[in-house]
């Protein structure tokens, strides 16, 4: 039995979904349980954390987030009901005592009767001059009004059909206010005839400005209160209505429903639930513990699935790190907001982590991480599975969107997918809630599924678009806008080299500037070019003087050294290079590219002075390190650093001619070692190919044929090739 668990246990390495792990086990179990561990107490604490309004603390006027119903029979004299109707009993308008007194607006139209005759008595007087009217106007004894003088004037300018018409509309305003209300008016019946009614009436009638602006002062002047409120009756016969209600008895029977989810909750729910035994308790140690099981088992399915299918993030701890602490953000903001969210949570960006984790690093990892969010939602929200299929089914076609996404262009048709999506999700769910279905209700569904379907799809672009660069550079993936920040000259690396080397910085914004017009001919990656071309010579800042670049007609040192010490000395440059970009924390494709650059190509100044001087010689101390370059962009980058270098040699020694000029080069041209810059560009390519350089690389005779052209073009603008032409004959 021993031999054959020996036997078995000896063969679980051949099956191949478990060698990743096997292999994994013995580098860095360490890192993987600290990360599973991470990842088990983020989903723990996502199904775990309590909100206001929940695990027992139902709030009122806050939606249940529950439904609960009695678990048995009970009766109980509701103290929330009864003083209920206790305040219903006591407000009541037939409570209200009033104090009357119909004599009050008789005697007030008596007085203002009274005072109209006197003012057409002093009006008529033909005793009296204007100026004894005004004053005898100003000076008249009344409790109720007192004339200004302007007024007194204006009455006095109205002809006797005005002040006849005048008085007659001040008695029947006074009258039609008085039998509006019945001849009973209180202090509100009083504020809205002086602030509506009057002036509303006046407005009907034929009196001109100053006519209704008489009219509504004698009227307002009389007008009095002659209801009020009696308090001491009123509140006398509210006790005594408050004191009828009798105790309000409620009965519950078993399985009754006491709330529902969404539901409001009201006072009279919270003393039901009490005196049922009904509410809810806080979320107990039985129930903490149950979650974190369901937490341990998602945390290790998915490291379990790193392992075995995403082995090269398993291998990267920085990386798996990046995206436990994404799942764990990503959870724990959905277990704060959807809850607050309510009804739109159909609203939640989800899908942004899913096209950010699928951009970053792949589709197959976007798809794991968004099915286990998904289910963790499904058990936070109370088994939403409906919410839980959408988020779902919107990430997995903004993945299939994205997964090869080369342009910005892509996050927004991803938003646009994530949209419909959504939308058609819930279409689906409602059309499987509805017995029948109305066009009213269609149309009315269909404006607020395509609002809410387009606002999660803009979210998800917005966000996705705003963080990818964040995460890819927390996990150590190079993007453009790392890129871009790493070809400023401000750069420590780059500084370095503009200071210590500045030859070699020149040659190499040149060699960046050949490399991206390649790229940019073979549809390459012309950003990372251009950036990894300012790069791949760091390691000359080192010993700068011991390159041309760098020597600015200083005398070559090289000799005064032995072929196989200035061999080592230039191919220390790609080794020195690629340590000091791992000190910088250069991303790893651009080291990549320093260290490709020159391939393991043959140093043949050095290797053929060593011929010269001894007889058997190591080709090996004369190549560089390698690799090869493996990349379409490592290959452009090594031909641009090779055609560059020729070409400006040959332009400073007058070796160079215009292309297709060779033919009229004058004798002795083609002696010198003049070459015209096409062919120079197209020698240097078929060295490469012939010495294998290229051979590890993905580039194509027509990619070539491409690169050559686009290198000919910028190298043309730059040097200017000129024809040798002959000397003017003198005469």
């Amino acid at each position: 039995m021993n031999s054959t668990l020996r036997r078995w246990l000896a063969s679980l390495p051949s099956v191949r979904p478990l060698r990743p792990i096997v292999a994994l086990s013995r580098r860095a179990p360490l890192a993987l349980g600290l990360e599973g561990l991470l990842l088990m107490v983020g989903i723990w604490a996502a199904l775990t954390l309590s909100l206001p309004g929940e695990y027992g603390r139902l709030e009122v006027g806050q939606p249940s987030p529950q439904s609960i119903v009695a678990t048995h029979d009970a009766t109980y004299v509701s103290d929330v009901l009864t003083a209920e109707r206790q305040a219903q009993a006591e407000n009541s308008p037939e409570n209200l005592v009033y104090l009357y007194d119909p004599q009050i607006p008789i005697k007030q139209r008596t007085a203002l009767n009274a005072l109209l005759d006197t003012i057409g008595s002093v009006r008529s007087d033909p005793s009296l001059s204007r100026l004894d009217r005004l004053a005898k106007l100003a000076a008249l004894p009344n409790a109720s009004v007192k004339l200004t003088e302007e007024r007194a004037d204006l009455i006095l300018t109205l002809d006797d059909d005005g002040w006849n018409l005048l008085r007659q509309e001040i008695n029947n305003l006074y009258n039609r206010a008085l039998n509006r209300y019945d001849y009973a008016i209180d202090e509100q019946a009083l504020i809205d005839l002086n602030e509506r009614w009057l002036s509303y009436w006046l407005a009907t009638t034929s009196l001109s400005p100053t006519q209704r602006d008489l009219a509504l002062f004698f009227t307002q002047s009389f007008l009095l209160v002659n209801r009020t409120l009696d308090e001491q009756a009123t509140a006398a016969r509210r006790q005594s209505a408050h004191d009828k209600v009798p105790p309000q008895q409620v009965r519950v029977l078993a399985g009754e429903s006491i709330v529902r989810v969404g539901e409001i909750v009201r006072p009279e729910t919270i003393e039901k639930l009490q005196q049922t035994g009904a509410m809810p308790l806080a979320l107990s140690w039985l129930g903490i513990a149950g979650r974190g099981l369901i937490a341990a088992l998602l945390a290790a399915g998915f490291i379990g699935y790193s392992m075995a299918f995403q082995r090269d993030l398993a291998v990267r701890p920085r990386s798996l790190l990046v995206v436990v602490c994404l799942i764990d953000s990503a959870l724990i903001a959905t277990r704060i907001i959807l809850p607050l969210a309510g009804e739109n949570a159909y609203l939640w960006p989800l899908a942004s982590l899913a096209i950010i984790l699928a951009v970053v690093f792949n589709g197959r990892l976007g798809l794991a991480v968004s099915a286990l969010l998904c289910l963790t939602l499904g058990v936070m929200q109370d088994n939403a599975l409906p919410l839980a299929i959408t988020l779902l089914a919107s990430c997995t076609v903004a993945i299939f969107i994205v997964r090869n996404a080369e342009h910005m262009i892509s996050f927004v048709l991803a938003g646009v997918g994530v949209g419909v999506t959504v939308a058609v999700a819930q279409v689906a769910f409602w059309l499987m809630d509805q017995p029948t279905i109305r066009p009213g209700d269609l149309s009315a569904l269909a404006i607020s599924i395509s609002l809410f379907a387009a606002m999660n799809g803009a979210l998800s672009t917005i966000l996705s678009l705003g963080v990818f660069n964040l995460v890819s550079r927390a996990a150590g993936q190079v993007t453009p806008l790392q890129l871009m920040e790493l070809a400023h000259p401000s750069r420590p690396l780059l500084r370095k080299l503009i200071r210590e080397a500045p030859g070699t910085y020149y040659h190499s914004v040149a060699v960046g500037n050949l490399a991206e017009a390649a790229a940019e001919a073979i549809s390459a990656d012309a950003l990372l070019l251009r950036v990894a071309a300012y790069y791949h010579d760091i390691g000359k800042t080192i010993r700068p003087y011991f390159f041309t670049d760098n020597q600015m007609g200083r005398e070559n040192v090289h000799n005064d050294l032995d072929p196989q010490t200035s061999a080592q000395i230039i191919v220390d440059h790609v080794r020195e290079g690629v340590k000091m970009a791992k000190a910088a924390g250069l991303p790893q494709q651009i080291i990549d590219f320093i260290a490709t650059h020159h391939g393991t190509g043959l140093i043949r100044h050095f290797y053929q002075q060593a011929l010269q001087l001894q007889d058997t010689v190591d080709q090996r101390d004369f190549r560089y390190p390698g690799p090869r370059p493996q990349t379409r962009e490592q290959g452009i980058l090594m031909l641009a650093d090779s055609v560059e270098a020729t070409v400006r040699s040959k332009a400073q020694n007058g070796k160079l001619l215009a292309s297709g000029s060779h033919g009229d080069t004058p004798a002795g041209g083609a002696s010198n070692g003049a070459q015209a810059l096409d062919e120079l560009v197209q020698s240097i390519i078929n060295a490469r190919v012939r010495e294998g350089e290229l051979d590890e690389s993905p580039l194509t005779m027509r990619e070539l044929s491409l690169i050559k052209q686009a290198f000919v073009t910028s190298l043309q603008s730059i040097y200017h090739p000129r024809v040798d032409y002959a000397p003017p004959v003198m005469r």
